[in-house]
């Protein structure tokens, strides 16, 4: 019952009129939508063991670890929690750091060890009004395998579908930048897609800028799921049911107080990875922690390995159609520490076998090359491994 009514909102969320909006591009809401939101909140925020005020102005909470949303889904009513992923021997390679043009170091993410959440429990952001009332985005932007989706820049790199490829795994050194995003919403990611456009099954991870969704100017750390294009299911971080939490540290959502800055002494490169273990559950590592799993229960084309796999970044232009920067803001140039990079981008197949991108199975995908670009090294060196550069200043991207 709790999940019908979280599914019914979403969907007369996405569905609500969008020409009402007040200052700095924020839609006024009702009294009536106002309690709608207030009892949704109560459904999605679970009694906290403990809570904690960050540093960053948001709460995070400790729920229990078998009391979190994720299992008011349905289709993980009988799901027994994983505390491990059950991968086959091989398949798994520990991502290197410090791969990038020069030297990086891990940013912080999540809770201070002094923090972490009790045994037991796991670190849930608390959602407000403002998160779900950003969810409405979610009806247009961020799903497409291609650059089609108006409203949405993308300077990506894909691998090709075909017959005879598939994918368990993706990783990368996600270079982090913070750039200065007044309205719209950049990202920094990887992804593992399946389906057709128009149902299209989707996890993704990485860093984003979006005021509107965080209340600030900070990059944060996200993920992202859908099992049919954001029709009925799926949403960033925790706002729904789905993504099973584990560790007791970090936590989706969380922000990123270190940052690269262009030519700056200091380099911060955030390792991720997506990857399908033996039960076809999709399990989220950041700088070598796993963090948790995506069930294989939510999904219905990603049950199965992935048809392709995505590096790059992308970009939603606020209401008057200005595109924000996209990665350092700084267009790939190949000097390093000055555009934003991925290093030691792999990806497993579902043979096994780790590989980087090789021609000619992948396609570049860049839709506004004015605004946005993305250069592919390839194997750049034994540091950076295989390597791409992609961002730019953003602007009036429009035709």
């Amino acid at each position: 019952m709790q999940l019908e009514r979280i599914v019914l909102f979403v969907v007369w969320f996405l569905c609500l009129r969008s020409d009402t909006y007040g200052v700095n591009g924020r839609r006024i809401i009702s009294k009536e939508e106002d309690m709608e939101l207030e009892k949704q909140l109560k459904l999605i925020n679970k009694p906290p063991v403990k809570s904690i005020q960050t540093a960053h102005g948001h709460v995070v909470d400790c729920i229990d670890i078998e009391k979190q949303l994720a299992f008011d889904h349905p289709l993980l009513k009988d799901h027994k929690i994983q505390r491990r992923p059950s991968f086959r021997q091989g398949t798994t390679k520990k991502v290197e750091s410090g791969g990038h043009l020069l030297s990086s170091t891990p940013p912080v993410i999540g809770l201070e060890d002094i923090d972490a959440c009790p045994l037991g429990t796991v670190p849930i952001r608390r959602a407000t009004k403002e998160d779900l009332i950003a969810a409405k985005s979610l009806s247009t932007n961020f799903h497409t395998q291609s650059a089609t989706t108006p409203g949405t820049d993308y300077a990506i790199l894909q691998m090709q579908k075909n017959d005879v490829r598939s994918y368990q795994e993706i990783e990368a050194e996600i270079n982090v930048y913070n750039p200065r995003v007044k309205e719209g919403e950049t990202f920094a990611y990887i992804s593992v897609r399946g389906g057709p456009d128009e149902d299209i099954n989707l996890v993704s991870t990485g860093w984003m800028v979006s005021p509107s969704r965080y209340g600030d100017t900070s990059s944060h750390f996200f993920t992202l799921w859908t099992r049919d294009a954001f029709k009925t299911t799926g949403c960033y971080n925790t706002l729904c049911p789905g993504f099973v939490q584990i560790d007791p540290k970090f936590y989706p959502g969380s922000a990123l107080p270190n940052a690269s800055v262009p030519s700056g002494p200091d380099q911060f490169a955030m390792p991720a990875s997506l990857s399908q273990d033996e039960k076809n559950n999709w399990w989220l590592t950041i700088t070598g922690t796993r963090l948790g799993y995506f069930p294989a229960e939510l999904f219905s084309t990603l049950k199965n390995p992935a048809e392709t796999v995505v590096w790059g970044g992308a970009a939603i232009s606020s209401l008057d159609g200005v595109s924000p920067p996209m990665g350092s803001g700084i267009f790939p140039s190949f000097e390093p520490n000055i555009s934003c990079d991925f290093t030691n981008m792999w990806y497993r197949s579902a043979s096994g076998k780790h590989n980087g991108p090789h021609k000619p199975f992948y396609d570049i995908i860049i839709d506004n090359p004015a605004c946005y670009r993305l250069k592919y090294y390839g194997y750049l060196d034994d540091k950076a491994k295989f390597a791409l550069q992609f961002g730019g200043p953003g602007g009036n991207c429009g035709p």
